[in-house]
């Protein structure tokens, strides 16, 4: 599956430090690494019983 285009609104605040925490240079490339982080993540991942 892949997703050819995703729209959200964050804040410059969070987006800023999701930046500065991913050591990444761009704030797309932050949040690209986030979102594959969330996705590979095991408790994402994790049914609730």
């Amino acid at each position: 599956m892949k997703f050819v285009h995703v729209q959200s609104v964050l804040p410059q605040e969070d987006v800023i430090a999701l930046k500065e925490k991913s050591g990444e240079s761009s704030i797309k490339e932050a949040i690209s690494k986030a979102v594959y982080h969330y996705l590979k993540c095991d408790l994402a991942n994790k049914v609730d019983d």
